[in-house]
């Protein structure tokens, strides 16, 4: 075993190497599964044709990649490429297949129905000792946990094995003798899955010498005419899975740059670290308008090398002692990646926000300085040129920020790079637990075409993952349960509540600021008109009025224009950021995720936890959090940088 996942990290290797540079491209990669009878079913004249159209699958399979590297190479991981075969090793088709995948140099994936010990009961001697040799040769093996209390749970088993293999697969192969489903978990049930989830099947004939053909998604009998098995037609199957986003793909119209969805995706691999926090700005005014009063602001930010070597000192898969292959895949992908899409996410967040807030307060202080003069004047200070001067330097400034803020794309970068960073946040449940991505669904619909390469690189990333290796018996559930209840819903939860609260303060402080520049705005105005009433009546009072009102002319002026301008910027950046809506959705988020943490605690409760039930919870607080990220994506979508006005 340990001589298989040695291999994980040379192939990493380039990765590893530039980690300090940019974001790592993904390596290429393609998983094939198979689902097929056991060898009861199978004729024993048929295994020899069986095998050697299995293995020109792989052949075509292999050559097709090679092909579709060259066509996509500036676009993955240089001169590196992948091949994972995924089978459950059931006596028959999946071990039939295993051999032959092994000896193309295909690196195995084992999904097992059961702890090893309890499935080697399902083969012979001889056949056990095949077993193995193919659990010897694994990159990973996932064993998990089936029951044989009963036929029904050992059916169970079978389809929770064979639903883990079309989830960790591109490809299906489906060593099938064209007849109905006889039980559950059986091969025609699994291809039928795979189809409805729209992928692939390659149809081996087992009664029958034919030819394997292709079973598209809408091809859910053989009735229609599927295409036969070509390299032309693996070549368009394999395109489908690793083509990167279309040149021709547009992103974020709603900004009116036309950004293409596969330059999007160049430039964020070509993007460098950033040491200066450029989010200082909006960091301290956002602390003292929530009355965060002592507060720091640091200038400084870490770099990505410096986070991924912080967070490989404790991952989730540490706390969990996961396998050796499960640490190396945190080490080596899983955590570079986040670190860099979250490190990025940041940095254009704060350019984004630090430019708004920017923007609104200073377009009121360039109203102060022109008014200005009407006071500085009369006490000679200052001279009119120098306060006309100072305002038009902040107007250029507010126009550079903003024309810069567009044409570098920040606000797009921030929405898109922070949808990456969280979805790979959530995969390390997901890896983990062999959960399905719950997100992605989620980001199809209005606004969905923002994420189209985010899409395809996590996809990229999952497929070049793998699948966890490990033992789920009820001790290591209830440990998953525990971890991801401490490590991960307990602190987001805290996170959410803190979020929710400063945000509500923020803005009913920035609601309250700017009612209070305009009630100062009516305040002087009254003052002002009092005293003009007051200049016409007694002698004293009214020579007292008269010269007050003349003195104040300037002071009024200024004032009137530039506290309404001052509540206007209050607005403007309540509107832009959006404060209100925020702190309700992570309040509701909070509110969810206290739910699901009472789920986990019954989990790892419970006498006999079931993986099933883990991966359900996974996937539920996976959604939870992802969905609050994309409501969150909708919300701000809408809102590039724009001059105030």
């Amino acid at each position: 075993m340990l001589g298989a996942i040695s291999q994980f990290p040379e192939n990493q290797g380039s990765n590893v190497m530039t980690i300090a540079l940019s974001p790592p491209k993904p390596v290429m990669t393609l998983r094939v599964g198979v689902t097929g009878h056991r060898q009861s079913r199978l004729s024993s004249d048929q295994l020899d044709r069986i095998g050697a159209q299995i293995q020109s699958i792989l052949n075509l399979a292999a050559e097709g990649l090679a092909k579709i590297h060259e066509q996509y190479a500036d676009d993955y991981a240089i001169d590196e490429r992948q091949l994972f075969f995924v089978s459950a090793l059931a006596d028959g088709a999946d071990t039939l297949s295993a051999k032959r995948a092994i000896g193309a140099g295909w690196r195995l994936l084992a999904p097992l129905p059961f702890s090893r010990a309890n499935y080697a009961r399902d083969f012979s001697a001889e056949d056990r000792e095949q077993f193995e040799a193919l659990l010897s040769a694994a990159d990973a093996v996932a064993e998990l946990d089936g029951l044989r209390a009963a036929p029904a749970d050992e059916e169970r088993a079978y389809l929770q094995a064979g639903l883990v293999t079309v989830d960790q697969s591109d490809i299906v192969i489906a060593v099938w003798d064209g007849e109905g489903a006889r039980g559950v978990g059986g091969t025609a049930m699994i291809k039928d899955e795979a189809l409805s989830l729209g992928k692939p099947v390659i149809w081996v004939n087992a009664a029958a010498d034919k030819p394997p053909v292709i079973l598209g998604a809408e091809n859910t009998t053989v009735s229609l005419s599927p295409e036969p098995v070509s390299l032309e037609s693996v070549l368009a199957v394999i395109d489908a899975v690793v083509a990167p986003p279309a040149s021709s793909e547009i992103e974020h119209a709603f900004s009116g740059e036309k950004t293409h969805a596969l330059a999007a995706y160049r430039i964020f691999v070509n993007e460098t670290a950033h040491r200066f926090n450029y989010g200082s700005f909006f960091q301290f005014w956002e602390k003292l308008f929530a009355g965060k009063w002592p507060f720091r602001v640091g200038l400084i930010c870490p770099t990505p090398a410096e986070e991924i070597f912080d967070a490989r000192q404790s991952t989730l898969a540490q706390k969990l002692q996961s396998s050796n292959h499960d640490q190396c895949i945190f080490n080596d992908l899983i955590i570079p990646r986040f670190a860099w899409a979250d490190h990025l996410a940041v940095h254009y967040g704060n350019l984004y926000r630090s430019s708004y807030f920017f923007n609104y307060l200073f377009a009121a202080v360039a109203v102060f300085l022109a008014l200005f003069d009407l006071v500085a004047g009369e006490l000679g200070f200052g001279s009119k040129t120098l306060w006309i001067g100072s305002e038009v330097a902040i107007i250029f400034l507010i126009l550079v920020i903003t024309t810069a803020g567009k044409r570098g794309r920040w606000h797009e970068k921030w929405i898109d790079y922070r949808q990456l960073a969280e979805e790979l946040r959530q995969y390390r449940l997901y890896y983990l637990t062999l959960g399905r991505d719950a997100g992605g669904d989620l980001s199809k619909g209005e606004g969905g075409e923002a994420a189209s390469w985010v899409d395809w690189y996590f996809a990229a990333t999952c497929r070049e993952a793998g699948m966890t290796s490990g033992v789920f018996d009820a001790a290591s559930i209830r440990r998953i349960a525990d971890t991801v209840l401490k490590e991960e819903i307990t602190p987001q939860i805290a996170y959410h509540d803190k979020k929710a609260g400063t945000l509500h303060i923020l803005e009913h402080r920035l609601h309250h600021l700017g009612e209070y520049a305009f009630g100062a705005t009516l305040l002087v105005c009254l003052f002002y008109l009092g005293l003009v009433f007051l200049a016409g009546k007694e002698p004293g009072l009214a020579t007292w009025a008269y010269e007050t009102k003349n003195g104040a002319k300037g002071v009024v002026t200024m004032m009137t224009g530039f506290l309404p301008a001052l509540g206007a910027a209050f607005f403007g950046v309540r509107v832009q950021g959006e404060f209100g809506s925020t702190a309700e959705r992570s309040h509701a988020t909070a509110a969810q995720l206290k739910t699901l943490a009472e789920k986990f605690k019954a989990l790892s409760a419970a006498q006999t936890p079931r993986l099933e039930t883990l991966r359900l919870r996974v996937e539920e607080t996976a959604r939870a959090m992802l969905m609050e990220n994309m409501d969150w994506r909708m919300l701000y979508i809408s809102k590039p940088l724009n001059l105030p006005g």
